[in-house]
């Protein structure tokens, strides 16, 4: 039998719409952009929506042609010209390979917002089904955070989620999609799709997946998948900082020829999770009071105990933050914190002074504090030792994203507070430090830290939580803010909880 022919493409970015400026070209290519067979060389063996594709494709002995992966770190607005580039190569490669095709599998991410519109993932599978045909077979692997439109859910044959947060099955879910796309291909599946919507924005750490209420959805989810006819019940809670009206909560199901079923299991989840609402609003720690408690717990821990790790939430690259926030830094300078360390500030200014000036020696510098006045102020006078200099490149090893490449531009190891106790990594672009690695890389065995601070909301705790001895996630202020209620959306339907006071009564509506 010959072989199946399908074709991989991926434009991927979560979007905070309250970020000024845009993301253009030049971001995507600072973190991926690769075309054609530099896809194969740069993605296969990793833990990535588009590494499980080419795992499985292998697999199976699939034709795979990959079109193009382009992925930036978190940010604002997709420039138009940036998105209808990448969006171009790929119509280019459907159009000159539309004869051979049986499926596109596209790994996206599900929150991408693009200049002028509130939605980039429904239109490109438009686009695409402009140039390929309603006949062709699509499925698209995404995020939990996407905030999904009805265009996506009309315009693929079937939708994938990841099924974790921290997301360490990238590539099964890369895999999925595109067993489901075979199925289609082999005329063993016939995938249907219904969405439900209840009202509710989780705040950010109550999305874990671990543990607490979302867990209990995720297990929920995966009993109904036993249910007969079900291929995949998806959550997403969506990502709260882009301003769209299709963020929040939902819940579309994936049936097998059974649009009966995939309403029954949708509604099932759907009334559970708003059963659930108040569950998923959390009450946690502003840096000053996190900080204290943190130096209080590590003053009490064991030789053999792991550190103290503290979450910058509000300042989360992986969501948007700017990474050059300061608030819980000044606490660890003037609560006189020692054997600490903090990743990241952005702050290429800094780290071209520390790189003039030389490794060994000492500076007095304004840190952080510089992208806007939202992530706190700029630490004046600051005076610090450069212990270390590097090209801030280093491989993910654990689970998260494993394999792949990061690029923080040039790094500097700077030491600072009472006696130089506090380790700072300061970078020259936004990388969310969700791999111990970035530690390593600088000379720092992060085990031997009493207190961490990472700027990351929960994709750190998949390689710091099993090393550590306590976990406190921060309630800081910066465009990653965990509450919803710190934002002024415009865009949202109403009412949503707990934006909007909502008592029970106003859902289930059907």
């Amino acid at each position: 039998m010959p072989a199946e022919t399908v074709l991989v493409g991926s434009i991927s970015h979560e979007t905070n719409t309250f970020a000024d400026g845009l993301t253009t070209r030049e971001d995507f290519q600072k973190r991926r952009e690769r075309f054609g067979e530099e896809v194969r060389a740069e993605l296969a063996g990793t833990n990535t929506g588009v590494g499980g594709v080419i795992e499985l494709a292998a697999e199976e002995n699939v034709t795979l042609i990959p079109s193009v992966v382009a992925s930036a770190t978190p940010g604002a607005t997709v420039e138009r010209d940036t998105y209808e580039y990448y969006r171009d190569r790929l119509l280019a490669d459907v159009r000159e390979h539309r004869d051979d095709l049986d499926g596109i599998v596209l790994p996206l991410h599900g929150a991408m917002v693009v200049e002028g519109s509130h939605d980039g993932e429904g239109p490109l599978v438009s686009s695409i089904r402009d140039v390929g045909g309603d006949e062709l077979p699509i499925t698209v692997t995404l995020d939990l955070h996407g905030n999904v439109t009805d265009e996506l859910i009309r315009e693929s044959d079937a939708v994938i989620a990841y099924e974790t947060y921290p997301h360490v099955d990238m590539a099964t879910t890369g895999r999925r999609g595109l067993d489901v796309l075979l199925g289609m291909i082999r005329g063993n599946r016939s995938p249907v799709m219904h969405i439900e919507r209840p009202p509710l924005s989780p705040v950010t750490p109550t999305q874990n997946t671990r543990e607490g209420p979302m867990a209990e959805v995720m297990e929920h989810a995966r009993r109904l998948e036993e249910r007969d006819s079900i291929i995949k019940v998806n959550v997403f809670p969506g990502f709260s900082r882009s301003d769209v009206p299709s963020m929040g909560f939902s819940i579309p199901v994936v049936a097998d020829d059974d649009p009966d079923a995939a309403k029954v299991a949708s509604r099932d989840l759907a009334a559970k999770v708003w059963e659930m609402r108040d569950e998923f609003v959390g009450d946690f720690p502003e840096p000053k009071e996190a900080v204290s408690r943190s130096i209080e717990l590590a003053s009490e821990l064991d030789e053999d105990d792991g550190p103290v790790v503290l979450a910058d939430v509000g300042d989360n690259p992986g969501g948007g933050g700017a990474a050059d926030g300061t608030t819980v830094l000044r606490e660890l300078i003037e609560q006189r914190a020692t054997n600490a360390g903090m990743a990241i500030i952005r702050d290429p200014e800094v780290v071209e002074t520390c790189v003039r000036t030389g490794v060994g020696r000492r500076v007095s510098v304004t840190l952080g504090g510089k992208t806007d006045d939202r992530h706190g102020e700029p630490i004046e006078g600051l005076d610090g030792y450069v212990k270390g200099i590097t090209d801030g490149e280093f491989l993910n090893y654990g689970p998260k994203g494993t394999n792949t490449r990061n690029h923080l531009g040039r790094t500097v190891r700077l030491q600072c507070g009472v006696d130089d106790e506090i380790e700072v990594i300061v970078t020259e672009n936004r990388v969310q430090p969700a791999d111990t690695e970035i530690w390593r890389h600088v000379g720092i065995q992060p085990e031997r830290l009493s207190i961490l601070v990472v700027k990351s909301t929960n994709h750190y705790r998949a390689d710091y939580e099993p090393r550590a001895s306590h976990v406190i996630p921060v309630n800081s202020p910066g465009l990653a803010a965990m509450d919803p209620r710190q934002f002024d959306h415009q865009h949202i339907r109403h009412p949503k909880y707990p934006i909007d006071p909502m008592d029970g009564s106003e859902y289930p509506d059907w």
